[in-house]
């Protein structure tokens, strides 16, 4: 037996046993993400419909809102999707299935009580989430099928991986006594690790006017290729990161009697979310926050349109409801398919000392009170840039002394630890209470640090955007005199 057959014959065992390991591994870990993330976007999902429900009740609107919304989700990344409301009765109030190939019964499954459920039709596993609101039931569903897929998609790639690397292996074990072509092979393989660790732009020495060699003068001038490119693309982004951040206000600021700090950490160089705080006519401080879907350029050229559009139409709107009544037409006409936004616009009014606000299918805003007591206030429009000619709808609430209002996006607590379970919004209250005695700048990190800790990566998948406002019954700071034709003063 050669030395060929002795190197060849083991490592292929090897090779073989560790791809299937491995890919075992990582399909029970792909899978178990998969699913986390959705239950976590059903769970957002049924708040979403049951904002809208609020919004509509049983009114004609409610039904074709539903279809809507279900024609806005992307029929290949959410398969089978299915969306009802179902009262106490167990009567189905309306439902939408407009991708389903086998619409389930509502009432049925709303029967099967608050919670996350599988059910198994045919060859199709589902994922059923029933939401408990008041006397009512939110039930949505969808297909599995998308994970499996993503997951096997995701596998072929890596058995791909494998076998180019074990296909590699094997070459260098067969040149080891071909002494000529295993030195080049060396040098390209040095360089191809040193371009996977971010070396972009390393070359090989190509002495040689064989195929080797010309495979290193390809290398070579594909290393310089992705330098070049990943340089512009660079220079692009930071370009649009740095026009973005200069958008948002100082980190910590007073205006009048209220004192505001934020802060917006994009998934990436550039991120969906914003948050902007302006004085308004009539001794008024507004605050924006808005959560765009998306994580890319698009995104955070929109989040420009949304604040353009706010601060427009804020001084001549009555109201908060009707300023994102009015946003809602723009981005119906503006905004891609399968794209929508959350918001929540509210502005302090210092003669009244109350509160107004709106929340479009945003995720409820906290406001503490002196007592210590913590109240939410929850959305009064559904999401924006799915259905035109939105009624305005707003509320409106008296503000302690000394109120505190916690105002942040779902990136914040859409989060799960090691474990996979995840975080959800049942901490926020407890620490912003426990936080009475801290700054607004201070609560902030407090809470992003938070996340930091909870979540089982560093990296985030979500924008997550943080504001805290604090009012005082009589105006703060060295700014207090300039009120509200000072405009955004930092601290």
């Amino acid at each position: 037996m050669t030395l060929r057959y002795k190197f060849v014959l083991p490592i292929n065992l090897i090779l073989v046993l560790i791809l299937v390991a491995s890919l075992a591994w990582e399909w029970r870990r792909q899978e178990a993400t998969g699913l986390a993330l959705l239950r976590a976007r059903l769970d957002e999902e049924a708040r979403f419909v049951e904002a809208a429900y609020r919004s509509f009740g049983t009114s004609g609107r409610f039904g074709p809102f539903l279809h809507a919304f279900c024609h806005a989700s992307d029929a290949s990344a959410s398969p089978e999707h299915q969306v009802a409301v179902v009262d106490a009765g167990g009567r189905v109030v309306a439902s939408a299935a407009e991708h389903a190939r086998r619409p389930m019964d509502p009432a049925r499954l709303a029967g099967l009580g608050d919670g996350f459920w599988t059910r198994r039709i045919g060859d199709d596993s589902f994922l059923i989430r029933v939401a408990a609101a008041g006397p009512r039931r939110v039930v949505v569903a969808e297909s599995t099928r998308a994970v499996r897929d993503h997951v096997r998609a995701n596998l072929r790639s890596q058995v791909g991986w494998f076998l180019g690397a074990g296909v590699l292996l094997l070459g260098a074990v067969n040149v080891v006594m071909r002494h000529a072509v295993l030195r080049p092979i060396r040098r390209i393989s040095r360089a191809v690790r040193a371009l996977e660790r971010g070396r972009l732009g390393v070359e090989v020495a190509s002495p040689n006017g064989d195929e080797l060699g010309a495979l290193a003068r390809q290398f070579n001038a594909m290393s310089r290729a992705l330098a070049e490119r990943a340089e512009a693309e660079r220079r692009e982004m930071e370009v649009a990161r740095l026009v973005q951040a200069h958008l948002l206000p100082p980190p910590e600021l007073e205006l009048g009697r209220v004192r505001v700090a934020g802060r917006c950490v994009p998934a990436g160089p550039v991120g969906g979310d914003l948050y902007d705080v302006r004085p308004l006519s009539g001794d008024r401080v507004a605050l924006l926050v808005a959560d765009l879907s998306g994580h890319n350029v698009a995104a955070a050229l929109h989040t420009a349109m949304v604040r353009a559009i706010v601060w427009r139409e804020a001084d001549e709107a009555p109201g908060p409801g009707e300023v994102l009544a009015r946003l809602n037409g723009r981005l119906c006409r503006e905004l891609p398919e399968e794209h929508f936004a959350t918001a929540f616009f509210g502005w302090f009014e210092a003669r009244s000392g109350r509160l107004r606000y709106a929340s479009a299918g945003h995720p409820a805003a906290l406001l503490l009170g002196p007592s210590g007591t913590v109240s939410e206030l929850g959305p009064t429009m559904p999401l924006l840039g799915i259905m035109p000619d939105l009624a305005a709808s707003e509320a409106d609430v008296e503000l302690d002394p000394a109120g505190r209002l916690l105002v942040f996006t779902d990136g914040l607590i859409e989060v799960s630890d090691p474990a996979g379970k995840l975080w959800g919004a049942d901490e926020l209250p407890a620490i912003l209470a426990s936080g009475a005695g801290a700054g607004p700048a201070q609560l902030v990190e407090r809470l992003i640090g938070r996340r930091a800790e909870v979540r089982a990566d560093g990296s985030p998948h979500d924008d997550v955007t943080v504001v805290v406002a604090d009012y005082a019954s009589s105006a703060v700071g060295p700014n207090a005199a300039a009120g509200a034709g000072a405009g955004s003063v930092p601290r």
